[in-house]
C-alpha cells in the first residue's frame, strides 16, 4: 500500500520554496498546469514545488490529486527526466478522477537551473515582469509571473488592522502609514513610490484634511486602485477639492465609498469589502 505525503500547504508562488529546498541540497520538481479540460479550480499556470522528501507547497486544483503529484514528481525527481503528465478524464490513471469530471495536464520540470531559478525570483524582488517557458512533446506554455501585489493604506481607526490583516491573508504585500504608527506625521511623509501598476492604495481618513496631498499622490501614479473612506457627500466633497488639474476620468479612478456594498457594518465586515473591491479591480479583464 502506497503512502501518501501530506497534501501541499497553499501558496500561489512557490519558487521561494524550491529555492530554499535546493539550498539544502534536496532534489527538486516544479509542477506547473499547463492544460485543462472542462472546468478547473485553478487557472493554466498554477504550480507546485516539491522536494525529494515530499515536502510541497502550492496548487494545481482544488485538492483533488495533489497528493498524487506529489507522489509523481518523487519519482521524476528521483529519474532525473521532465516529462508531461495527465489527471482526471483522458487520464492513463482510472483511479484518479477530478470530481468536477475535467481534466488536466501538468508538467514536471526537475531541470530547471539554479541561475534560471534566482533570475525569476530576483525579477520578482524588484517588482518586474519575469517568464518562465516550456518546451515539451509539442507543448509550448509561458508561465508569466507578476510581481506580488501590494496594498498601500494610510490612515487611522480600527478599520485599518483588519484591512492589513485581510490583505494579508489574500497574499498581498501590504504597507500602512498612519498616525497611530508614527509612520505618517505629515503627507509629505507618504512614500508614493510604492505606488507601481501592480499597488493599490486605499485612504481610511475619518479626518479627511491629510486626503488631498495622498490622493494627489496616488492619482500621479499608475496604481491600479485607489479608493477613500467615508460616505457619499463626502465622496462629492472630496472630488470636488481635488478637482483643480485633474480631469473627470482621473477622478472616477478613485472609489468610495470604498469597499463594495455588502451591507458591511464592523471593521472586519469593511475590512473584507474594501478587499474585495481590490481584488475585483486586480483581476479585471482589460
Amino acid at each position: 500500500m502506497v503512502t501518501l505525503p501530506d497534501p501541499p500547504a497553499y501558496a500561489d508562488y512557490v519558487l521561494d520554496a524550491l529555492q530554499a529546498w535546493r539550498a539544502e541540497g534536496l532534489g527538486t520538481a516544479l509542477v506547473t498546469l499547463v492544460e485543462i479540460s472542462g472546468s478547473s479550480p485553478r487557472p493554466p499556470g498554477s504550480q507546485i514545488a516539491v522536494a525529494e522528501d515530499g515536502r510541497a507547497v502550492g496548487a494545481v486544483t482544488g485538492g483533488c490529486v495533489e497528493q498524487s503529484i506529489v507522489l509523481d514528481a518523487m519519482a521524476v525527481i528521483q529519474a532525473g527526466e521532465s516529462r508531461l503528465e495527465r489527471y482526471g478524464e483522458g487520464s492513463r490513471f482510472k483511479d484518479l478522477k477530478l470530481p468536477c469530471g475535467s481534466g488536466i495536464t501538468v508538467h514536471f520540470d526537475v531541470g530547471l537551473s539554479d541561475d534560471r531559478l534566482a533570475a525569476l525570483i530576483a525579477a520578482r524582488t524588484v517588482r518586474q515582469v519575469a517568464s518562465y517557458h516550456i518546451h515539451a512533446d509539442g507543448l509550448d506554455f509561458e508561465k508569466v509571473y507578476e510581481p506580488q501585489r501590494r496594498l498601500v493604506i494610510a490612515g487611522q481607526g480600527n478599520v485599518l488592522p483588519w484591512l492589513e490583516r485581510v490583505g494579508l491573508m489574500a497574499e498581498y504585500e501590504v504597507r500602512v502609514f498612519s498616525p497611530d504608527r508614527n509612520t505618517l506625521t505629515h503627507p509629505a511623509g507618504f512614500d508614493a513610490g510604492l505606488l507601481d501598476g501592480f499597488s493599490a492604495f486605499v485612504s481610511l481618513f475619518h479626518d479627511h484634511g491629510f486626503e488631498p496631498e495622498l490622493l494627489n499622490k496616488a492619482l500621479a501614479s499608475p496604481a491600479f486602485y485607489i479608493g477613500a473612506l467615508g460616505s457619499r457627500r463626502a465622496q462629492a466633497a472630496r472630488l470636488a477639492g481635488l478637482a483643480t488639474g485633474w480631469d473627470e476620468a482621473a477622478l472616477s479612478r478613485i472609489h468610495g465609498p470604498v469597499g463594495l456594498d455588502i451591507g458591511a457594518r464592523t471593521p472586519p465586515e469593511i475590512a473584507v469589502a474594501i478587499m474585495a473591491e481590490v481584488i475585483a479591480a486586480a483581476r479585471a479583464k482589460p
